[in-house]
């Protein structure tokens, strides 16, 4: 008994002057194009501030727009679309964020819609959230407030250009020149 295959259907073809136009990579050879792909960035990338790094200063601000992993020790304010404070980090100073998650150490206050505290965070400042959970073992010193207008605790993503800058609240030398 023998067996016979059907060739497979071919596709339509598309007529030549709506096919999209072929490119091919002079450094490989004829044939391989379908094997090329496209590299897109990865849309849930994140941004880490490492355990080896400190950021001190005054009227310092951090802001990310996307996701920021803080693992070192900051000592300024941080804007970010997501946030993570590690469990050895530390951060001094104001937090806003639309998701908020403390394994480690806050002083300052933290505004965010969805605000976390796990077991190993230690906060010490207000917490302003449309949502707050706090794990058993947490340590949070400080006042709670919900808040319903997404608006007031909106991180600035975005530097405020209003055209003028404001140099004495960074230099107090030149306040009274």
């Amino acid at each position: 008994m023998v067996f016979n295959r059907k060739p497979d259907p071919t596709p339509p073809q598309t007529p030549p002057e709506m096919a999209a136009p072929q490119m091919r990579r002079m450094d490989r050879p004829a044939g391989l194009e379908r094997q090329i792909h496209t590299i897109t960035p990865v849309a849930d990338a994140q941004s880490v501030i490492g355990n080896d790094l400190s950021i001190e200063g005054q009227s310092i601000t951090v802001r990310c727009k996307g996701s920021l992993k803080v693992l070192g020790n900051i000592e300024a304010d941080v804007h970010s679309k997501e946030l993570e404070v590690g469990k050895e980090a530390t951060v001094q100073g104001s937090i806003a964020a639309d998701t908020v998650n403390v394994y480690g150490r806050v002083s300052g206050s933290i505004r965010g819609a969805h605000v976390v505290l796990h077991s190993s965070a230690a906060v010490e400042g207000d917490i302003h959230s449309g949502l707050l959970s706090i794990e058993q073992g947490a340590s949070f010193d400080g006042r709670s407030r919900r808040v319903t207008n997404p608006a007031e605790i909106a991180p600035q993503l975005e530097r405020n250009s209003g055209g003028s800058s404001n140099v004495s609240s960074l230099d107090p030398t030149r306040l009274h020149s």
